[in-house]
């Protein structure tokens, strides 16, 4: 009778820490939204001059666009969604890896939350009249976006690595592999691509928005991963590997 109380409490206990997940991964979901919204709908507005094939993301948020306030808030909820979803979520779902598993969780959630950060605003954008990409990349702004975006660009291209490595050694997460092969794969190429098109001067705008729906995407993925394998036939399935 005790042992069945006991396993009474464990599945309550279950049930509860699976539905705290799946919490955190439909937040990672939103986060991806809101981040993809944050570029695709402030475009709409920026007037014939604006390109989406030269002009960069963070022109959308610069002081002289219109309506800036939207992207920054969109990307600001992205990159705070992200971190949550990475650290509350991802991590404790992956602890069964490891203690190494929390290195690509962490990179996530930092990279996630540095790529929302808008502030402070780069001057204007090269749309704007009189604007050159000199005065753009020399001013606060635009020296803090270019650092602090590659680098979390950087970071974020990166991070499917250390994130599979810790997947491989849980069973339900080795069902991603073709989504975190196509990423270690596909991310450090757009790079790679980005760098080419920001020293050229071409397409960078495309090569930019290319790089973040990748980056989107598999991030996405994972959070509704979370959700489905945090569901109660996941949970029973995990419960069976582990007594085995």
């Amino acid at each position: 009778m005790i042992s069945a109380q006991a396993d009474a409490d464990d599945s309550q206990a279950s049930r509860a820490d699976a539905s705290h997940l799946q919490r955190w991964g439909l937040l990672g979901v939103l986060a991806q939204v809101a981040f993809m919204a944050g570029w695709l709908v402030a475009e709409t507005w920026q007037g014939p001059r604006y390109s989406v094939v030269t002009d960069t993301i963070s022109d959308l948020q610069a002081a002289t666009a219109p309506h800036a306030w939207f992207p920054i808030a969109c990307f600001a909820a992205g990159g705070i969604g992200t971190f949550c979803f990475a650290v509350f979520g991802l991590r404790p779902a992956l602890a069964g890896a490891g203690r190494a598993a929390a290195r690509g969780p962490w990179m996530l959630a930092l990279g996630g939350l540095a790529i929302g950060n808008s502030f402070p605003l780069i001057p204007c954008g090269l749309q704007a009249p009189g604007c050159t990409a000199h005065h753009q990349l020399y001013s606060p702004g635009g020296m803090t976006d270019a650092i602090v975006a590659t680098a979390a660009f950087l970071v974020l291209v990166f991070t499917p690595g250390p994130l599979w490595r810790s997947m491989q050694a849980l069973p339900q997460w080795r069902r991603l592999r073709p989504v975190m092969t196509a990423a270690r794969r596909v991310c450090p190429l757009c790079f790679i691509v980005l760098s080419i098109a920001s020293f050229t001067q071409t397409a960078e705008g495309l090569a930019e928005r290319v790089l973040a729906t990748s980056l989107t995407l598999w991030i996405g993925t994972l959070a509704v991963a979370l959700i489905c394998f945090s569901g109660p036939r996941s949970q029973q399935r995990k419960r069976y590997w582990l007594r085995k």
